[in-house]
């Protein structure tokens, strides 16, 4: 029988095995737990976030079978650089990492859209998202039921604003002058410089806060005057129209028809932004006519303001340049250009004219002033013919083939008198695109058949297409690679061939073969079979006779012919 002091010790290895069990369970337990909480915390709560630009680079290959359906062509790596690089840049609310909200995606479409100034080179990417939103496959529905919808007022509070709206007066669209009676107020008097009162005098042209020109002399009560400035930080607040212009309509018509207008000059702001944000004239004119284009048909300036742009935007040489080309533009009775100088003086004057904007004569000149100056400034554009300057535009490297036009276009404009967008200069400008471009897109475009009677937009489409399918520099120098690999691998075996042959004779003339081979810069076949010489056998490779006159054919020709004569022989004895 075992000693009760036995029994105790085993008893008490016994609790003790079993507290370390349990103890090294709760540790595995717990261990368990929290690598259990980990990974739910990293596959769960700290995954990577999943944006529209991830989404289509996932499915990749459903936007080319979609981008396929619409006959475009794209790429992974070009639309990855266009959603996070360029499409932000547009300033119309694209996010870098995409989006499906339909009126940023048409908004982006319409930039890249634009005639001369878009990126047609991107335009299939985002026809191919738009499609692809509009549209959805079964992989991106999810993500667009996921968008919050637009917020749509309750009935009742549009009924409670449109009451606001009747009852509450609306803002006023032009700031009013401080003090006055309510008629003046409303209706202020039509500029005249004829009738400004003498203590008042003007600001310069250039200066930012000028007092308005309409009315005149100081404001009553003492206010300080209403500069542009200040209008602008009153109306602020308001959903008052913030557009700023030279004349503005202001009151009802007259008794003669005739609609008054109020005159609001320029910032210096404006102008030196607008100078600032576009390339010299003597450079690229084309920036600048554009916007002296937009300015005197949207803004109506003065004989003054037109001046103060002149004097702003060009140089001294420039403005003389213009000035002397419109004067040659001045229409006469016939709507010709005249050479009448009285004419000319009158229609357009280098000094400033009395022309008052508010009667229709005033409004007459101005506008034949504002025309005749546009068509001074496209002549003063043009330089000398210079088609060299033409002829060394060249498509780049990587140049895409819409930039590489726009480029042409450009020149065209710049170094000729020439309009590229005309009908007759159509021809010339198809020629410099197919001759000029790049060497595998060139090839391309001078196989297509009639090629004169193709608009520039279908070589464009031929040209985007060869420009989109090149071989990557990467592969083609893999290729070459393995071409020079396996060149190295044939003439390593016809080496081994000639080192191994049964005779040393046969040594010896294989390995003077390769020897001459190499000295005359010859190759094998793509077979790795030897090129034979003009007067070499094809049967023994030596050189002066054929395989037909081979002497060590003979022997297998004659035993050949005796079959034949014994075959002939037993068939007549059948």
């Amino acid at each position: 029988m075992e000693s009760p002091q036995m029994s105790k010790l085993a008893l008490s290895f016994a609790s003790m095995e079993l507290e370390d069990f349990l103890g090294a369970l709760c540790l595995s337990v717990f261990v368990f737990l929290c690598f259990a909480l980990w990974t739910y915390w990293t596959d769960v709560m700290g995954q990577t976030q999943t944006t529209p630009l991830s989404i289509m680079i996932d499915h990749f290959k459903d936007v080319r079978g979609r981008a396929n359906n619409l006959s475009v062509e794209v790429r992974k790596s070009r639309l990855q650089f266009f959603c996070s690089s360029e499409w932000p840049t547009f300033n119309v609310g694209w996010p870098p990492e995409g989006t499906f909200d339909l009126p940023t995606i048409h908004r982006v479409r319409s930039i890249i859209s634009q005639p001369k100034m878009g990126h047609l080179d991107q335009l299939p990417y985002i026809i191919t998202w738009q499609d692809l939103v509009e549209d959805p496959p079964s992989w991106l529905k999810p993500f667009l039921t996921l968008l919050p919808p637009e917020p749509k007022p309750i009935l009742a509070l549009q009924e409670t604003e449109k009451r606001k709206r009747l009852t509450q007066p609306s803002a006023p669209l032009y700031p009013v002058l401080q003090g006055g009676t309510e008629e003046e107020l409303i209706f202020p008097p039509p500029y005249n410089p004829s009738r400004m009162p003498e203590e008042h005098h003007p600001p310069p042209p250039g200066e930012a806060d000028a007092v308005p020109r309409a009315g005149g002399g100081n404001t009553p009560g003492g206010s300080p005057p209403f500069t542009r400035h200040r209008a602008q930080r009153e109306q602020s607040a308001s959903a008052a129209d913030s557009t700023i212009l030279p004349l503005r309509a202001t009151g009802p018509p007259d008794a003669e028809g005739n609609q008054p207008h109020h005159y609001w000059p320029f910032a210096t702001s404006d102008l030196y932004n607008w100078k600032a944000q576009n390339p010299k004239f003597s450079e690229k004119p084309a920036g600048l006519i554009d916007l002296l284009d937009s300015v005197l048909f949207t803004h109506q300036p003065t004989w003054d303001d037109c001046r103060q742009l002149l004097q702003v935007l060009f140089t001294t040489e420039e403005r003389e340049r213009i000035l002397n080309e419109a004067r040659k533009l001045v229409p006469g009775a016939d709507r010709n250009p005249t050479t009448n100088q009285a004419q000319i003086e009158a229609s357009f004057p280098l000094t400033r004219p009395q022309w008052d904007f508010n009667t229709a004569e005033g409004k007459e000149r101005l506008r034949v002033y504002r025309q005749t100056l546009m068509g001074g400034l496209r002549m003063a554009a043009r330089k000398p013919n210079n088609l060299a300057k033409v002829g060394n535009v060249q498509q780049g490297k990587d140049e895409s083939p819409a930039a590489f036009l726009e480029r042409i276009i450009e020149a065209f404009r710049t170094y000729t008198p020439m309009d590229p967008e005309a009908l007759e200069s159509k021809a010339a400008v198809i020629m410099a695109f197919v001759n000029q471009s790049a060497i595998d897109i060139r090839r391309k475009l001078q196989k297509i058949d009639r090629l004169g009677e193709k608009s520039l937009q279908d070589l464009l489409v031929v040209a985007e297409k060869v420009y989109n399918n090149q071989e990557p520099p990467e592969d083609k120098q893999a290729r070459a690679m393995a071409a020079a690999s396996s060149k190295q691998t044939r003439d390593l075996a016809r080496i081994l061939l000639a080192t191994t042959a049964d005779f040393p004779e046969e040594r010896d003339r294989r390995l003077w073969q390769l020897a001459d081979d190499a000295r005359k810069g010859k190759s094998t076949t793509k077979g790795g079979k030897q090129r034979l010489q003009k007067d070499q056998c094809a049967y023994c490779k030596e050189i002066g006779h054929w395989a037909r006159d081979c002497p060590k054919w003979a022997g297998w020709k004659g035993s050949k012919t005796d079959r034949v004569k014994v075959l002939e022989l037993d068939e007549l004895s059948d």
